[in-house]
């Protein structure tokens, strides 16, 4: 069984997809380019490479493998072991493998393993179906730039130089004396003194202070002095304020004085912290650390994400207080459960 159509199928979503004990493929974003030698132009792909020092299992072809064989997580796991022997076995007899639609591995003089892309494969979704395109030259046209054409400017004709220029500018000066003059009379007769006076300001009689005799005091009989009551006690009362004849006044005194309030506060009990953590699989992409919790989820266990310890998302299964029940834990989970189970202290 190969799963070369596995890989082929993840790289076409994830950047990148780890063969356990093989190393990983990484797919890379390249914009369209220009191929000058062979005068093609090439569209936007996601380029192919292989690091074969990423060799631990992250979960994701196991899963991929179980989903489209509907066999559990570990019988996957042990198909891809199997596979990854084959190929191993083939590479040291033949010095050479090739995996469909995803390229060939070779030894070189030295015995280090070396990968060449399939490059007629194109992992970017957005270009699919796009194909490279013959770069033909355009021709284009000199068009020589204009000449710089020099126009002069026209001359002004210069005024004819004579006499009446004075008597025009005496005859306007006259002309607007005559016309202040003339609305100074209609504003005189159409507006009284008073208006008039604050417009023109030559027109009308000037404004006099006349002193007054009588100055206005204020009333200080003891008898028809106002005292305001001294009220006892809370909340809204009705005070006569306007004296007699009027209605009382309703006025707010304050509010009394609030009983103080019991704490609600409640004890909590302090629960021991869990510092052992039995660590299930470490993962580079986030989304595979999500589809391992959700399948540990399924098998029963409460796995979650501890922490992101040099770019790796470390996933712990079970988490403990106490020491020796978590060393117990993680040698029964390496029997059989999860195979690569280690304990962490955080």
């Amino acid at each position: 069984m190969a799963i070369e159509r596995d890989i082929h199928d993840l790289l076409h979503h994830h950047d990148c997809v780890i063969v356990p004990r093989f190393g990983g493929f990484l797919a890379h974003y390249r914009p369209a380019r220009l191929d000058e030698a062979h005068k093609l132009v090439h569209p936007p792909a996601r380029e192919l490479s292989f690091n074969r020092h990423l060799v631990r299992n992250d979960g994701l072809l196991a899963d991929q493998l179980a989903r489209r064989t509907g066999v559990g997580f570990d019988e996957a796991s042990g198909r891809i072991a199997e596979e990854v022997t084959g190929w191993q076995e083939h590479i040291a007899r033949d010095r050479r493998i090739e995996l469909p639609r995803i390229g060939t591995f070779f030894t070189d003089a030295e015995g280090n393993l070396q990968f060449d892309p399939d490059r007629r494969v194109n992992y970017l979704r957005d270009a699919y179906g796009l194909r490279p395109v013959a770069a033909v030259p355009v021709p284009r046209k000199q068009i020589a730039p204009p000449g710089a054409v020099v126009r002069a400017l026209p001359r002004a004709e210069a005024a004819p130089e004579d006499g009446r220029r004075p008597l025009v500018w005496a005859t306007a000066a006259a002309a607007g004396l005559v016309f202040l003059l003339g609305a100074g009379i209609m504003v005189r007769h159409a507006w009284d003194a008073p208006q008039l006076s604050a417009v023109v300001p030559w027109s009308g009689e000037p404004a006099r202070y006349v002193k007054r005799d009588v100055v206005p005091t204020l009333g200080t009989d003891p008898d028809t002095a106002f005292h305001v009551p001294v009220p006892e006690g809370t909340g809204v009362l009705s005070l006569p304020l306007l004296g007699e004849g009027h209605d009382p006044v309703p006025v707010h005194l304050g509010e009394g004085p609030v009983a103080a309030v019991d704490s609600t506060h409640v004890a909590v009990p302090v629960v021991p912290e869990a510092r052992y953590h039995v660590i299930g699989g470490c993962f580079s992409i986030e989304g595979n650390a999500g589809r391992y919790i959700a399948d540990m989820a399924r098998r029963g266990f409460q796995a979650r994400v501890i922490d992101v310890h040099r770019g790796l998302y470390r996933v712990a299964v079970a988490s403990y207080s106490d020491r020796s029940a978590a060393v117990e834990a993680v040698s029964e989970l390496k029997q059989g459960a999860v195979e690569g189970a280690w304990l962490l202290v955080h």
